[in-house]
């Protein structure tokens, strides 16, 4: 073994510890998944947020919402109180949980995801 190669496991050893340990602080517990009819009673306790391409937010949405792309949400010049709950939407929920994790990381509180997304919402109320 040469000198290269053990130098390469000994820094390959340590990213994969960096990997493995630097979401082990983090709590994932402050996301909830929430049926639709519990998010409409409660979504106006918090910031109503919607992730969606633009387009489809201006076709509908729910009442009250605005409209971020996840990358604004997780800027450090983001727009949203971290103080305050988010109730966040896409259009099927996976997108969704995926922002909320990193809304997490960022120092957000409580986040709050519509379970189905905006597609289930709308179902529910026709």
């Amino acid at each position: 073994m040469t000198w290269q190669s053990a130098l390469f496991a000994v820094f390959t050893g340590i990213f994969l510890g960096w990997l493995i340990t630097r979401n082990k602080n983090i709590d994932y517990s402050k996301i909830r998944i929430i049926l639709p009819d519990d998010f409409r009673k409660n979504m106006r306790k918090g910031q109503l947020i919607d992730i969606r391409k633009n387009e489809l937010f201006k076709q509908n949405r729910i009442k009250g919402a605005r409209n971020f792309k996840p990358s604004q949400l997780t800027s450090k010049y983001s727009k949203i109180r971290k103080d305050l709950p988010v109730y966040l939407y896409c259009e099927n929920g996976k997108k969704s949980k995926r922002v909320a994790k990193k809304m997490i990381r960022k120092n957000y509180h409580e986040i709050y995801i519509l379970e189905g997304g905006f597609r289930t919402y709308q179902n529910k109320n026709r």
